[in-house]
């Protein structure tokens, strides 16, 4: 085999993942400067971030019909070609309105991308590299996240970083489209299709192997047996068992992967490095880049185990680490709360907070220390405040006028940085723990376990509950600090994590080393049998003999 071909195609292919890493890791260092340039509300900043993940949703969820009627490679190819089109509309924006809509377009090329190049890869890969290769498009993501918080902090000092921080994302994505122009189909949507010939020539360029008849067959059986279900719904189709038992699996799986928090970290991770005591912007930005790296170099790790040590066992062990670091990183956020500088009154609703750590949490709120409205005191860089004041403000200074010097909006001044640094070494292991299972697991299983009759429509499905998993948490992270606290709202993402642990114990199969058309008959067992799930009359074939491990 001529593993070389297929590597290159798996690079070219996961150009999408990276785009996806880029776009989550740029936008929270650029969210700094967008603020200041527009004079962004704290609705202007939701939105501006949520954009892509409405456009997401709606490409995800395009994404099924697209890739029955057209094609993987074409999907790809037009996800590439809107990402492009979204990032120089970002780089150029004048406005609010033309830096959404260029967020939009950005985030239906992800869509449609996010489901589809796993989906590409996965049926083009032998089963003894599937795992691997499908991983590798999570690789990407996580290093396109760390090569975007790198690229922040370089353009941090500049007067256009922004622009050039969103707008560059366009050179990929056209890479990704001229690469994609010599591609081929996926050979297993081909034969679906009636393109035996098609197909043949698909697997020649990929394998280059002289005989691969077996694959072949096998994907010619699947369509056979299959095609009498090929016209039924999606719908129709959940009524069957073993159907169901993967499509709630494949959902879960991309649903708790959100919820364990992780976006919000991407995408809020400059700022809450900012809460944690490290003020100036350009510490937080590079701090923020140290942190995505552990994201970045433990997916390494995943992509190594994943065909030893096998998806369930990775999986179960990632989230047990998760866990276990959520709880910890609230407890920082807890000791900096307790370590907080005091507040004695203020205005309006801000006069509610009593320390400072809580009145910056709110949106409309900031600290004003007791020195710029004590005459006596003589404020100095050195000068650390030991008490003040929360008053209603903006990021551009307080509404109030006896708030002289000294406005905090978004970070508490602090003498030390102790709890921020339990705060940052949690965040690193925490990246560390998500990034070797439930960063790259939930694609790489739900590329692999449905029939290919419904595998479009569920993976369609399973991705756009991932997108709006997604959104449910970017949205509500900042409402949940203000409603609680910042270290109750990790506490809450680390229940959530450990009750959906409770059910892959039940309920996620080992796959490792199946073929796609193997994989198909694990399902056909009674729910419940979690780690004893075996396949259910498949005979061996020598292809498959030979590829596992």
């Amino acid at each position: 085999m001529r593993r070389g071909n297929l590597t290159l195609l798996t690079l070219v292919s996961t150009i999408g993942g990276f785009l996806f890493g880029y776009d989550t890791g740029v936008i929270s260092g650029a969210l700094l400067y967008l603020q200041q340039e527009f004079q962004l509300t704290a609705f202007e900043c939701e939105l501006v971030v949520s954009a892509t993940v409405f456009g997401a949703i709606a490409g995800a969820i395009a994404g099924s019909c697209a890739n029955e009627v057209v094609g993987r490679r074409k999907v790809i190819l037009l996800s590439a070609m809107l990402f492009a089109v979204g990032a120089l509309c970002m780089g150029f924006a004048r406005s609010v309105q033309e830096l959404v809509v260029g967020r939009l377009l950005v985030g239906l090329g992800l869509g449609l991308s996010s489901m589809t190049v796993p989906l590409y890869i996965a049926e083009v890969s032998p089963p003894d590299m599937r795992g691997t290769l499908v991983s590798l498009n999570t690789l990407l993501v996580t290093g396109g996240q760390f090569f975007a918080t790198v690229f922040a902090a370089i353009l941090s000092s500049s007067p256009w970083g922004w622009r050039y921080m969103l707008g560059l994302a366009s050179l990929p994505a056209i890479l990704q489209f001229l690469g994609f122009l010599f591609l081929p189909e996926s050979p297993r949507w081909l034969v679906q299709h009636g393109q035996l010939a098609a197909a043949t020539d698909a697997l020649a360029s990929i394998r280059g192997e002289k005989d691969f008849s077996d694959e072949l067959k096998s994907m010619e059986i699947e369509v056979t047996t299959r095609e009498g279900s090929a016209s039924v719904g999606i719908m129709t189709a959940l009524q069957s068992p073993p159907v169901r038992r993967a499509v709630v699996l494949g959902c879960v799986l991309q649903m708790l992967q959100q919820f364990c928090g992780i976006n919000t970290v991407m995408y809020y991770g400059v700022t809450i490095i900012r809460m944690a005591g490290f003020t100036d912007n350009h510490v937080a930005i590079w701090l923020g880049a140290v942190v995505a790296l552990s994201n970045f170099l433990f997916t390494f790790v995943g992509i190594y185990l994943v065909d030893r040590m096998g998806r369930r066992i990775l999986t179960l062990s990632s989230l047990v680490g998760v866990i276990v670091m959520l709880i910890v990183l609230g407890a920082g956020f807890l000791f900096a709360e307790t370590e907080s500088l005091p507040v004695h009154g203020g205005i309006g609703d801000c006069a509610k907070f009593t320390t400072c750590f809580d009145c910056v949490a709110s949106t409309r709120c900031g600290f004003c220390p007791a020195m710029a409205f004590e005459p006596s005191v003589v404020s100095t860089s050195t000068t650390i405040p030991t008490s003040g004041m929360c008053y209603p403000g903006t990021a551009a200074g307080p509404t109030h006028t006896a708030c002289s010097s000294g406005w905090a909006f978004d970070v508490c001044p602090n003498a030390s940085h102790s709890p921020g640094y339990v705060i940052l070494v949690s965040l690193f292991a925490y990246l560390a723990c998500f990034a070797t299972g439930m960063g790259p697991m939930p694609w790489t299983i739900n590329a692999e376990i449905y029939p290919l009759s419904v595998r479009s429509a569920a993976i369609s499905i399973a991705t756009a509950v991932n997108w709006v998993s997604n959104l449910i948490v970017s949205m509500t992270f900042l409402s949940l600090i203000q409603a609680t606290s910042t270290y109750v709202t990790f506490w809450l993402y680390s229940a959530i994590a450990l009750a959906g642990f409770g059910f892959l114990v039940l309920h996620l199969p080992e796959t490792k080393g199946l073929t796609l058309e193997e994989i198909n008959g694990v399902f056909q067992c009674p729910r419940g049998r979690g780690a004893t799930y075996e396949p259910v009359a498949m005979a061996p074939s020598s292809s498959r003999s030979s590829s596992t491990d």
